[in-house]
């Protein structure tokens, strides 16, 4: 297969665009380093309707409940927090800060909520969760369980309980919005590497690609598995086996990764299916955005034969396939049967603590200060069982998330 250029949209080389979001009854929505969000006319190819989001890139943008078919309002991330917009009237609906005035990162949408999370401040980052129908406060926030930036954000499709987000500390967790507290929300800790991206491969299976252009795919735990979690699938370094610099994303049915060597850059669609990465059957379009990072790809839904990209060239390229249709599917399952991941399961009883309930209640000596130290918290003994034999994600040679090829400010 092989495609050509019908078209290309350019914002200025020097206005980097970021993020495609279809809205297939509306236009494509773009995402620019400007601040601005441009909608592109299905039809003609050009860009007709501009909304001034903020005045620093945009670093994440969702369609408010994942709605590519009819939706109307959108949610921007970016330094300035996260602001909400009707594109019927490019009215700002809302605009979303944290108490610490933290960037916002990364952003999801569905089942009538919004999630977003924050850059580093102080020694968390944060995560907060609204109910699109109430912008006035936080439904809740999670605050305690990433110490870097939060660099992806993802709601389980099927199952409005399950949320995924991952970090540039290396973790990507997974949280049981059931529970009450942080503590006990935290239902899997993937340690991994810095991550870039994170989401669901399966319903039961998360993917994990990282700043170090590192690949796992691993299993959901259920509540029934305390110190035991499947093997993951590691694909490790993959630029040498893909034949790329640096990976842009991973779609339903495809991997989409990008050569950057001057005079020598590319764009790749690598077939992605049941946990099976071919390499040897990838799409390549040479020279699609020259030497400059791609940074986001799209397949239309309802035209298979047309693929969009756009690049720190501050392009939009429309390419059309030489042999029909690609033909990937629009979702990695079908999101609309309803799943409770977690139902009927219940969770294994520490027994340690109906010991000491039982027990003599005689008070203990108080503990020295050196007895404490050995202590840890319940969420870093968490974290310790459920990454038992999973890859550490420190290294010396992590880089400052601000100086990652994803966050340009």
């Amino acid at each position: 297969m092989s495609y050509s250029k019908l078209s290309a949209i350019s914002f200025g080389t020097n206005n980097w665009c970021l993020k495609l979001q279809p809205i297939y009854d509306r236009g494509l929505l773009v995402s620019l380093s400007s601040g601005d969000v441009q909608v592109i006319d299905w039809t003609k190819n050009v860009a007709a309707h501009t909304i001034h989001a903020h005045e620093s890139p945009v670093n994440d943008m969702a369609i408010i409940n994942s709605d590519s078919k009819s939706g109307s309002i959108v949610a921007t991330a970016a330094e300035d927090g996260v602001k909400i917009y009707d594109l019927r009237s490019s009215a700002l609906v809302a605009s979303l800060k944290n108490d610490k005035s933290a960037p916002a990162l990364s952003l999801d949408s569905r089942h009538n909520l919004l999630a977003y999370g924050t850059e580093l401040s102080g020694v968390d980052a944060e995560l907060h969760l609204y109910d699109i129908r109430s912008w006035s406060k936080p439904l809740r926030s999670l605050v305690d369980s990433h110490h870097d930036d939060v660099t992806s954000i993802k709601f389980h499709p099927s199952d409005p309980n399950v949320l995924l987000s991952g970090s540039t500390d290396g973790y990507a967790n997974v949280y049981d919005l059931v529970q009450q507290e942080e503590d006990d929300a935290l239902h899997q800790v993937i340690n991994f590497a810095s991550i870039h991206s994170c989401g669901w491969s399966a319903y039961n299976k998360i993917y994990t690609l990282s700043h170090m252009e590192t690949f796992g795919i691993h299993a959901l735990n259920d509540k029934f598995e305390e110190l035991s979690e499947p093997k993951p699938i590691d694909f490790g370094d993959i630029r040498g086996h893909w034949k790329c610099n640096y990976v842009i994303d991973v779609y339903p049915g495809f991997v989409a990764t990008g050569k950057s060597e001057e005079g020598d850059g590319e764009l790749r669609i690598i077939p992605f299916q049941n946990d099976s990465v071919d390499p040897a059957s990838a799409v390549r379009i040479p020279n699609a955005h020259g030497d400059e990072v791609i940074r986001d790809v799209l397949v239309p839904t309802v035209n298979q034969e047309l693929l969009y990209s756009c690049a720190e060239d501050g392009n939009v390229n429309i390419w059309k396939s030489d042999n029909g249709a690609i033909n990937v599917p629009s979702e990695f399952w079908n999101y609309s049967e309803p799943m409770d991941l977690f139902k009927d399961e219940v969770p294994l009883l520490d027994m340690s603590d109906v010991t000491a309930a039982t027990a003599d209640s005689t008070p203990e000596p108080a503990m020295t200060h050196s007895e404490a130290s050995k202590n840890t918290s319940k969420k870093d003994k968490k974290k310790s069982k459920k990454s038992k034999g999973s890859k550490s994600s420190k290294s010396s040679t992590k880089p400052s998330s601000r100086d990652q090829r994803f966050h340009p400010y």
